[in-house]
């Protein structure tokens, strides 16, 4: 995820960020880090307008870690965590188990009642999601991806 967004931070500066999940948990700010901008509400930590100075901190970045990317300022009251389900995958066409199938319906539905313009998770599978097609087309030249565009 780190190399994503320095190979390619204008998908993410001066947008707003929620972490749903960091290392499998809530993303639960420093006092510097609210100091710094952050609120955290509904087990969500959020970002207005990130900068590169926030993106340059190390503690952004583990495993297991859900973001959505908005172009306005959004709030919303809860989201799964999904990076913690083995294997999961955004692809209703994949080959699984129903249970799989039923947690990805589960994460298109929230997806579409939330209405990020993007979204990253980095879990046992690396994945990105845009509605912006050229941006989906330049992080797919730039990596060898298992990624999807999201299709709201």
């Amino acid at each position: 995820m780190k190399s994503l967004i320095y190979k390619f931070p204008e998908f993410i500066l001066d947008k707003y960020l929620a972490i749903v999940s960091f290392d499998s948990d809530s993303f639960l700010p420093t006092k510097s880090e609210l100091n710094r901008g952050w609120i955290y509400e509904n087990e969500i930590a959020y970002f207005d307008q990130i900068t590169e100075s926030e993106l340059s901190q190390d503690s952004l970045f583990d495993i297991y870690d859900q973001w959505l990317i908005f172009d306005n300022r959004q709030r919303f009251n809860s989201m799964d965590i999904y990076v913690n389900f083995s294997g999961f995958s955004v692809d209703m066409n994949e080959s699984r188990k129903t249970f799989e199938l039923s947690v990805t319906k589960r994460f298109w539905n929230e997806v579409d009642q939330i209405k990020p313009q993007k979204f990253i998770l980095n879990g046992d599978k690396f994945i990105i999601g845009t509605n912006n097609q050229m941006e989906f087309e330049k992080v797919k030249s730039i990596y060898s991806l298992n990624s999807k565009k999201h299709l709201g």
